[in-house]
């Protein structure tokens, strides 16, 4: 299936076929139709995240704002659920208020579709912010999966039931005047009607995928129904069961699983709740005893992973080929495949935890989680001052479930972890759950924590970004003393930057130059080389422009460019190209302007840097009107207002920085007249965001 765009949903591709639940699907489509809040509970393993996604996805045309999948089965703080549906919806964190307040103000006026999946986890979290979005968005239709119903008015409930098991065969003849009771080996007489099962069918489908050209006699489909009656019909214990068969033929599965569950009927009674954990228990059984170490030390996971993760944290002497242990963990459907990597299934991945305990070996793998995510973090920040930007990006929004665990300000490396990913929460946007992670950090950190200034630093960052000058002012001050003392000089430049910057927003443009000359000569002095040395220039410049000093500006973003291109780095220079443009529109070069706004677009586009995307097809929209092209400056305005409005943005920068933006639908106006401009301005906002700008880069 086709990719959607990423602003317009996220719901993943389906891997395999989809099989069966077409009732179940039909009747949570007329719930969605009639009521804000559909609840979808059953078990675990038995198909509730299927269900919903392939109902959302026939929907995705009824909703013109997207269909959106939150995957809530890792997350394990509550406090942050907001700021995990705010960055599946892209949604940028630029305001200082609730993180709440800011989702439920962005999704009113919307026609959406939500999916909060396993929200078992966080269930007091997840029905205070229902809540919320059903009150202030009535536009959005909400679907949750949950073992248990979030108890809200007005919520529906599409209760879940396993797969009909296979029939047991019927009594046969035997002859004149006798029968017999057909024995479980027994072939099927009419095998094409067993298969008609879908329990059978789902057993049939993965058997193939594990086995790919497996072929079934008709004792072998026989046993394959009879795994499904063993089995109750649960499709996550019919996938385990399935994926044994490239080590086992069927019926030895068969009588397998048969063994297995008489042992456990000994023990105590097998009800349905205990289907999936026993097959889970079961296949643990099957296993290696190294597929069964590694499954264990994966647990420590809580989202998505790639090899590299799993063989840094959990590989040793007793585990030396993980990426082949992890491949046969994914055959037998105990892991799935994800773009990028695996995840664990959550009920897969609780058992894998109760196995870790017992091999004493929790603490041990929580300290090497902790530690992989901050040398990842680590890497990111040396690397995004280069060509791989996009890369890091994605890998950060990749890890950021795992992240955010490794994140608890109890951990002895929180304060180092929560400031080195500064480039997440500012270059990337994150800011409010940024100030969060910071915030707490801060509070449990020791004054004596060599990585305090930088955390300090950071926080101030983020702060003043959000608007919260004084406090960035302060955090900015307290970084640079605590800097100074510890004779680091590289956390030194940039609490410098942040001092700038808090004199740059304050309209204190004098100090922003003297400033700036500190902020070099402090990483001169550390030998650092970082992203914020061209950023400090882009601040100083538009200190400069905005005073009107046009040339002096260019002189200093051509350094920029120098600086950015002899790295390979995007960012920091889209940023300056922004600028650029201003500077070389004030001084009537409108050639030279239009090229740097567009440089500035593509990267930020490709970045999603949605506040980044809004500023420069603003900008192009006023280089327009200069050019004297009325329709040119009407559509991108009318594409500018639709892309702010798209990404939650309500504008930016002070009231002289929107008077370009009056001035040149003025000028659109008076070329082409009101009803003209009107209309033209329209077709630009109907056009959506990949088309809007597709036509302001060209």
């Amino acid at each position: 299936m086709e990719q959607i765009q990423w602003w317009r949903g996220n719901l993943p591709a389906e891997t395999n076929g989809f099989i069966g639940r077409e009732s179940e699907v039909r009747r949570l489509l007329r719930l969605l139709a009639d009521t804000p809040l559909t609840t979808v509970t059953g078990v675990g393993g038995i198909g509730k995240s299927r269900i919903a996604v392939r109902a959302a996805r026939r929907r995705q045309e009824h909703y013109p704002d997207g269909t959106w999948l939150v995957e809530l089965s890792g997350e394990r703080n509550g406090d942050l659920l907001a700021h995990t549906v705010a960055a599946v919806l892209g949604l940028p964190e630029r305001s200082a208020r609730s993180q709440t307040g800011t989702l439920v103000e962005f999704l009113a006026g919307r026609r959406l579709l939500l999916i909060l999946d396993a929200c078992e986890h966080l269930l007091p979290a997840c029905r205070d912010l229902v809540a919320e979005i059903m009150a202030g968005a009535p536009g959005v239709r909400i679907i949750a999966t949950s073992d248990r119903p979030l108890g809200l008015p007005r919520e529906a409930l599409l209760p879940v039931e396993p797969f009909e098991a296979p029939a047991v065969p019927a009594r046969r003849a035997e002859g004149a005047g006798t029968e017999r009771l057909e024995q479980e080996g027994d072939p099927p007489e009419r095998p094409e009607e067993a298969e008609e099962n879908d329990a059978l069918r789902l057993f049939l489908e993965r058997a193939g995928d594990a086995v790919p050209g497996l072929e079934t006699t008709r004792a072998g489909r026989a046993a394959a129904a009879r795994i499904c009656r063993r089995l109750d019909g649960v499709p996550l214990a019919v996938e385990l069961a399935a994926g044994w068969l490239g080590s086992l033929p069927v019926e030895r599965l068969a009588d397998h699983l048969d063994d297995h569950f008489e042992v456990l009927r000994g023990r105590a009674p097998v009800h349905r709740h205990r289907i999936v954990r026993a097959a889970i228990g079961w296949s643990h059984e099957l296993c290696a005893p190294e597929e069964r170490l590694l499954w264990a030390r994966l647990s420590v996971f809580a989202g998505s992973f790639d090899a590299a993760a799993a063989e840094w944290v959990c590989g040793d002497e007793h585990l030396d080929d993980v990426p082949g242990l992890l491949a046969s963990l994914a055959e037998r459907f105990l892991l799935v495949r994800v773009p990028g990597g695996y995840r664990q299934p959550a009920t897969v991945r609780e058992y894998g935890r109760e196995r870790l305990a017992l091999l004493g070996e929790e603490a041990r793998l929580a300290r090497r989680h902790r530690y992989h995510y901050l040398d990842l973090a680590r890497r990111a920040e040396a690397d995004w001052y280069g060509p791989e930007q996009e890369e890091w990006a994605a890998r950060l929004a990749f890890s950021m479930t795992d992240l955010r665990l490794a994140l608890d300000p109890a951990s002895p490396t929180s304060v180092e972890l929560a400031g080195t990913l500064w480039i997440l929460w500012f270059c990337l946007g994150r800011l409010n759950e940024g100030r969060y992670h910071m915030t707490r950090a801060i509070e449990a950190a020791p004054v004596t924590d060599p990585g305090l200034p930088r955390l300090l630093w950071a926080d101030g960052c983020v702060a003043i970004a959000r608007g919260e000058l004084e406090v960035g002012r302060r955090r900015a001050e307290a970084a640079l003393s605590a800097a100074l003392d510890w004779g680091d000089y590289a956390a030194a430049g940039h609490a410098q930057l942040r001092l700038a910057s808090t004199s740059l927003c304050s309209g204190a443009l004098e100090d922003v130059e003297p400033c700036v000359e500190l902020v070099r000569e402090y990483f001169r002095r550390a030998d650092a080389a970082t992203v914020s040395e061209p950023l400090a220039l882009v601040t100083a410049a538009m200190a400069v422009t905005w005073r009107g000093e046009f040339d002096r500006a260019v002189s200093v973003l051509k350094e920029v460019q120098r600086l950015c291109d002899a790295r390979g780095e995007r960012w920091a220079r889209a940023c300056g190209d922004y600028v650029l443009s201003i500077a070389q529109l004030g001084l009537g070069r409108v050639t030279e302007a239009a090229e740097a706004a567009r440089q500035s677009l593509d990267v930020k586009w490709r970045l999603r840097d949605a506040t980044g995307v809004a500023l420069a097809v603003d900008q192009l929209a006023v280089i327009a009107a200069v050019e004297g092209d009325g329709r040119r400056t009407a559509r991108l305005q009318g594409a500018g207002v639709r892309l702010w409005a798209t990404f939650g943005l309500k504008g930016f920068g002070s009231e002289g920085m929107s008077e370009p933006r009056t001035v040149a639908e003025r000028t659109a106006r008076q070329l082409l007249g009101d009803e003209t401009y009107d209309a033209v301005f329209a077709e630009g906002y109907e056009a959506d965001p990949d088309a809007a700008v597709a036509y302001a880069l060209h």
